[in-house]
């Protein structure tokens, strides 16, 4: 089983030099999701600067909201979606993800299911994708294996209102947002170790860990790959 764990995004407090350069040689993690990505997306000269830094992580990068969030996978999404690998590709060698994070809005439906068919199918296939759910009603069995037909990867998640581990075609991603509040949960080491167990229950070949839970991240993450590893 390969354990990578890393935390959404990197300019936090406990980043004592704020910077990519800090996370790479102090953090202890062997991954990172790039978040900033979602809101704007970076310069060319940004990319080139991570890549040149990077290479010991493997990298989930956050898909641009305008693809999820406004055109909702419809539209004018697959150009946006190409423009941004473009961007990324000095980056490629080290990227094993895109994640797209659907919106509370984007509710289970057929017609959902079957707009995230064709976006998959526009874009030329989905290895590389992880999608995040953020409605229930996606969770179930249906769902899973028309994901896995797909060869994309269902995230798993821990929140508040959400919380659900899969696997799709032996991967395991799972982004901890925080138990008992969104972006504010200080996971004990119990409740580390019984997400720990599930997951190799689960008997993935691959298994990605993001925390986004902004204080407490690095340290939680730090245990979560040392209990994996002991596992």
């Amino acid at each position: 089983m390969e354990i990578y764990v890393g935390t959404s995004g990197w300019l936090y407090d406990w980043n004592k030099g704020r910077s990519l350069d800090w996370y790479v040689k102090y953090s202890g993690l062997n991954a990172v999701e790039l978040n900033s990505s979602f809101y704007r997306l970076p310069k060319p000269t940004m990319v080139n600067s991570w890549a040149s830094k990077a290479s010991a992580l493997r990298w989930s990068i956050k898909a641009y909201r305008y693809i999820s969030h406004v055109a909702k996978l419809s539209g004018n999404a697959p150009e946006w979606w190409r423009k941004m690998i473009e961007l990324f590709k000095p980056l490629n060698n080290s990227i094993d993800f895109y994640l797209i994070q659907l919106p509370p809005s984007f509710k289970y439906s057929s017609d959902n299911l079957s707009r995230l068919h064709d976006f998959i199918s526009e874009i030329g296939g989905g290895e590389r994708i992880a999608v995040e759910f953020r409605e229930r009603g996606w969770f179930n069995d249906s769902v899973v294996n028309s994901i896995n037909e797909l060869e994309v990867t269902m995230v798993s998640i821990d929140s508040p209102e959400i919380k659900w581990i899969g696997s799709s075609n032996g991967v395991v991603y799972l982004r901890m947002h925080g138990r008992s509040n969104w972006y504010f949960h200080n996971y004990s080491e119990g409740e580390l170790i019984e997400v720990a167990k599930v997951i190799k229950s689960l008997n993935p070949i691959k298994v990605y860990v993001f925390f986004n839970n902004d204080h407490w991240m690095l340290e939680n993450a730090k245990a979560m790959l040392s209990i994996l590893r002991n596992l």
